[in-house]
């Protein structure tokens, strides 16, 4: 068996058991806050912004770091660091005194962990590039069906254990995942050499064009990421808002989020048989209308059991956003530069993750939750155009180069 199709198998089964350490506890992170003594609705709302905002705004800081380290180093130590560094988090999160505490904590998460991001670079250097489509359509798989069980088991430990102990349990799968790929993933890497001082003359600017037509994806990555994370935390008080009551809406939250999970893994299975041998430009524009459609729905429910189908129609969509763009972007950027560019396609989506649940936490807190759903809908469907002018300017400059 080749050494990419063992680590590919190794990788997968880790993503899967860090899925589910993260889905465990953070979805039910707005109902731990009210625990944690903020009880208004309106400051429910802000803090659930700030929390669900503050790790992808210190991720998208530091991710460009990461990838430069991957690329000197190795893409390995950047996995065993972000699962480490979220597992010693999540733990240290069931400890937290008050909101402040925990909205630190989640502010570090965001430094130190990125574990999807780390996996994702790690595979696509490794693995053969007729074959990526599969590998990073499979890690999809591995990811969703994670949130998939460890949302709705989750839901019922945070009912009966209490949500601080659901953090302890994340805390530890991480770290035993962390464990997991330290012992049997082989990494083959050759250090590069030093920049000569030519190269260190080099403007940023000529840097970054340097790296390749893989960079004009970015903004396409920001302008997803900021669409499909506008319910952010959201989700978790519009179901609460529907059921009418904290007591109890743990299992209804982990049903449904559950719900789209199962829709997410079904995407990932046809993504990974899909992106190798459809167009990028046909898969996001089909996931985007999809998406929109879904957002619809949302907004219109009238009772927590009709988001129970509506979650899982949207994820059917929205999951394979990331699997195609990630086997785009690889596919047209050089090895030797995956580490860098993948971080910074981590930064554009980590900054799309940081605006998306500030404007939507805006719109509810000035308006009403559901009208965040519409608001995205709208923004799916602008997306269609963006992904074909990305796709017409990024096959121009490649003939260009060629």
């Amino acid at each position: 068996m080749p050494a990419w199709v063992i680590n590919l198998i190794i990788l997968w089964f880790s993503q899967f058991c860090a899925s589910i350490g993260f889905s465990l506890s953070m979805p039910f992170a707005p109902y731990y806050i009210q625990t944690l003594g903020v009880t208004d609705p309106g400051m429910v709302k802000i803090w659930t912004t700030v929390i669900t905002a503050g790790a992808p705004l210190s991720m998208a800081m530091v991710s460009p770091l990461w990838g430069w380290l991957s690329d000197r180093y190795g893409r390995k130590p950047m996995v065993l660091r972000a699962t480490w560094g979220a597992g010693i988090i999540l733990f240290s999160a069931a400890f937290a005194p008050n909101v402040y505490v925990f909205a630190f904590l989640r502010v570090m998460q965001g430094m130190f962990s990125g574990v999807a991001s780390a996996v994702i670079t790690l595979v696509a250097c490794n693995t053969p590039v007729q074959r990526q489509g599969l590998a990073l359509g499979s890690l999809g798989s591995a990811q969703f069906s994670g949130h998939m069980f460890g949302m709705f088991i989750g839901g019922f430990m945070a009912d009966k254990f209490g949500y601080a102990n659901t953090f302890l349990i994340s805390g530890i799968i991480l770290a035993s995942t962390g464990v997991l790929v330290w012992l049997f993933v082989k990494e083959k890497f050759t250090q590069p050499p030093p920049l000569s001082k030519a190269q260190r003359r080099i403007s940023w600017r000529e840097k970054f064009t340097a790296l390749g037509p893989g960079t004009m994806l970015l903004g396409l990555i920001l302008w997803m990421s900021i669409t499909r994370r506008m319910d952010g935390g959201l989700l978790a008080i519009y179901i609460q808002e529907l059921y009418g009551s904290l007591e109890g809406v743990a299992i209804w939250s982990g049903i449904i989020n559950a719900s789209g999970s199962l829709g997410a893994l079904l995407s990932g299975v046809l993504a990974s048989l899909l992106i190798d041998r459809l167009q990028p430009q046909r898969m996001m524009t089909l996931a985007a209308a999809g998406a929109a459609v879904s957002m619809v729905f949302l907004g219109l429910a009238t009772s927590h059991r009709m988001l129970i189908p509506a979650r899982f129609l949207l994820m059917l969509f929205l999951a394979s956003f990331d699997p195609t763009l990630q086997a785009w972007l690889s596919k047209v950027t050089l090895p030797s530069k995956k580490g860098i560019v993948f971080g910074l396609a981590q930064t554009a989506k980590s900054t799309g993750m940081t605006i998306g649940p500030c404007l939507g936490g805006l719109i509810a807190w000035a308006w009403a939750t559901r009208l965040v759903f519409w608001i995205a809908a709208v923004m799916f469907l602008l997306l269609i155009p963006v992904v074909r002018l990305v796709s017409e300017r990024l096959n121009r400059r490649i003939r260009t180069a060629r």
